[in-house]
């Protein structure tokens, strides 16, 4: 299993996509450039890809900060992306590939993600994969100047924590501190929980009687529902049995009632039939009796008449004989006048005879007065003189003649009427009205008895109206008892929805039986008086008291696993303290002899030890360093020259990696204390570390450099951007 490849994008100065390429036959790569030029920025970049998220040990303020923040030229980035890509074909790594690519990516919002083979995974899957391979937490793949200073600290603390790491007691001591901070919350919480039970406790007491109290409550309320649920049973039960009675009765008194209904109805038909018949015959009656009414009637008006035509006969005969009479005389005074018209100087007798003739025809003289003027019978002859007497003789005439005329035609219309008088009288029969009399008497006989009849049906439908009325009362009764009787089941019905939400089907499939209804009754009322003086009740409290003591159950049971947890966080405690020691001094048993060793190749002879300091417990003890050149005696590091320091840490920390080897190992800048002798036997255990680890070294000194098979060039062509050139001293030398 060999380092292939590292591909960078974004991280930090490496601005543009850069990849730095790894052979297999290149056990030594130096990355060279000048101070600035971002060279540790590769060392960085594989810390973090390996799953560092220590933001000191990267080298920057926040994890955000490791992308590219920018130049004056160049925008800032919002994402930084490490790939690095290992051969897997000795399958080191347990996976079914040849080869495996790691990467991780992050965004300046702070998400991150993590792949493995392009598959995104998490990052402790990355570190569980890398876990026994020589690249997890606690191995040396990464050698830094810091832990070279570390180690030449006079700090035991800092010296302690390079022993610890390579030790690999860091995740024991990262376990022992998860379970102390377990063991405090373990603490804690049993004082919470005792805290806890006690209230609990406390209220359980309380809640045990309220509970004994809301049991016997709900007890009583059962009884008291089953007892009234069975009444209302038995009691509707009665009540279906009186409605079914009372609904037949009611049937049958509505029959009754229908048919006195019937009776009455057809009794006022035929009444009204015979009401009809009987209006009928009385306005035949009245008819008749105006006939016969109006036949006396015309009878007397015929004897009126024919009385009254007989005496216009007479009258008319009298008239005609008298107008026969007046014509006689008129003649004969006319015949008088022509024989008197010689004797024209007898005016004084003219005038004597027209005054009689004035005084036998008032009628004439009224024309005369009228064409005379004012001529009367007084003053006429007055007015006359004797020279007019002749006018008054042709008038006279004319007079007599037209007097005569008008009486021949009075005479003529006298017998005239005289005549149809006489016929008149002759059509006038008068006839008996017996006939109709009878008639009249034959409907009146009939009408009496219709009346009669007509009485005795009013009778019976009277009759017939109060029977009805009393079968309508007596229906009326039961239908006012069967509504009182459905306003009791209603009432009951009702109660049992409302109090107990159920139908009269659910109530009667109930299996509740009520032997005694009163002994029942009084039951349900001392249940509910006890239900009175039992309240006010918390029914809640029996859940409450049986979840309270579930509780308490349960705090129990907490206290035994926080007992049993602090217990065990305890001896986990002293568990990880002994395998943590162990671990640290087989490490520094280990430790001890490759130190020797490696002392004696990098210093060409001598001897050199590590031992924890005498009188303190293991994992607190300091570590005591003592070397002896060759030729010289016993020396701490302070004693040493600066070179001789650097090189003692280098030969600890290739001793650490010889004990926790590594595929491939990045050393930052550990030869810069090195003098030129020093740096010769450094490149010698270099190679000699090549043969079983993959080496890259960032590093200022040429003679390093000179030991590298492939060399990266790391420079800043544009500020503030990385770029990596590339060479190959086995091609150049060929």
């Amino acid at each position: 299993m060999f380092l292939k490849s590292l591909a960078l994008r974004g991280f930090k100065t490496f601005a543009d996509p850069t990849e730095i390429e790894f052979g297999q036959d290149s056990k030594i790569t130096a990355v060279v450039g000048p101070n600035g030029c971002g060279k540790s920025n590769i060392l960085d970049a594989t810390r973090w890809v390996l799953g560092e998220d220590n933001a000191r040990h990267l080298r920057v303020a926040a994890l955000p900060d490791i992308i590219f923040a920018g130049t004056d030229k160049r925008k800032a980035l919002s994402m930084a992306e490490i790939t690095l890509v290992f051969d897997n074909s000795t399958g080191k790594l347990p996976l079914p590939f040849s080869e495996v690519a790691i990467k991780r990516r992050t965004f300046r919002e702070g998400e991150s993600e993590f792949f493995i083979n392009k598959n995104l995974c998490r990052l402790k899957d990355i570190k569980d994969l890398l876990l026994d391979t020589g690249l997890g937490e606690g191995t040396y793949s990464i050698i830094t100047q810091g832990q070279v200073d570390a180690i030449l600290s006079s700090k035991g603390e800092e010296r302690r924590l390079v022993f610890e790491e390579a030790a690999g007691i860091n995740k024991y001591k990262t376990r022992k501190l998860s379970a102390e901070k377990k063991l405090i919350a373990a603490e804690q919480n049993i004082l919470r929980i005792n805290d806890l039970k006690v209230e609990v406790g406390e209220h359980l007491i309380s809640l045990e009687e309220q509970a004994r109290r809301a049991r016997e409550y709900v007890e009583t309320q059962t009884r008291v529902k089953e007892a009234e649920l069975g009444l209302c049973k038995k009691l509707l039960g009665g009540l279906l049995e009186k409605k079914a009675k009372l609904e037949g009765e009611l049937s049958l008194a509505r029959q009754a009632a229908a048919a006195k209904v019937a009776a009455e109805e057809q009794d006022e038909v035929t009444l009204d039939t015979l009401k009809g018949s009987l209006r009928k015959i009385e306005l035949e009656i009245e008819e008749q009796q105006v006939k016969l009414d109006s036949e006396k009637d015309r009878l007397r008006d015929l004897e009126l008449n024919r009385r009254f035509i007989e005496g216009e006969i007479k009258r008319e005969e009298n008239l005609c004989a008298d107008l026969q009479a007046k014509l006689d005389a008129l003649r004969q005074k006319t015949l008088a006048l022509s024989a008197d018209e010689a004797a024209q100087g007898n005016a004084a007798s003219s005038l004597n005879e027209l005054e009689a003739v004035i005084h036998d025809s008032r009628e004439l003289v009224n024309q005369l007065s009228l064409i005379c003027g004012s001529l009367g019978r007084d003053n006429a002859p007055k007015l006359l003189e004797q020279k007019e007497i002749e006018a008054t003789i042709n008038l006279k005439r004319e007079l007599l003649e037209s007097e005569y005329q008008r009486s021949e035609q009075e005479l003529d219309r006298a017998r005239f009427g005289l005549q149809a008088h006489r016929s008149e009288l002759d059509t006038i029969k008068p006839a008996a009205p017996s006939e109709m009399a009878a008639a009249l008497s034959v409907l009146k006989v009939e009408r009496d008895k219709l009346r009669l009849g007509i009485s005795d049906l009013e009778e019976k439908v009277r009759r017939e109206g109060s029977a009805e009325k009393a079968a309508g009362d007596a229906t009326n009764a039961l239908e006012i008892a069967l509504a009182k009787l459905e306003g009791e089941m209603l009432g009951l019905t009702e109660k049992v929805a409302a109090d107990y939400s159920l139908t009269v089907q659910e109530l009667d499939a109930l299996p509740y039986v009520v032997a005694n209804v009163a002994k029942t009754r009084a039951d349900v009322e001392a249940g509910k008086q006890r239900l009175r003086d039992l309240e006010p009740v918390n029914l809640m409290a029996i859940e409450e008291f049986e979840r309270t003591k579930e509780r308490l159950t349960f705090i129990d049971a907490q206290l035994i696993d926080l007992n049993a947890a602090r217990e065990n966080l305890r001896n986990l405690i002293i568990e990880l303290d002994q395998r943590a020691e162990d671990s640290f001094t087989q490490t520094m048993s280990q430790l001890s002899s490759v130190f020797s060793e490696t002392f004696a190749k990098l210093f060409a002879g001598g001897e050199a030890k590590v031992a924890l300091a005498p009188g303190a417990p293991v994992l607190e003890a300091d570590i005591e360093i003592s070397v002896r050149p060759a030729g010289r005696k016993w020396l701490p590091l302070a004693l040493l020259s600066g070179g001789e320091r650097s090189l003692c840490a280098i030969a600890i920390l290739f001793s650490l990696l010889k004990i926790r080897p590594s595929p491939f190992c990045f050393m930052d800048e550990v030869d810069a204390a090195l003098d030129e002798a020093n740096i010769g036997r450094f490149t010698e255990m270099l190679k000699d570390f090549s043969a079983a680890t993959q080496i890259i070294v960032i590093t200022h000194n040429k003679r390093t450099m000179a030991a590298a098979a492939n060399i990266y060039g790391i420079t800043m062509e544009e500020p503030g951007v990385s770029k990596v050139i590339s060479m190959k001293l086995s091609e150049t030398a060929i």
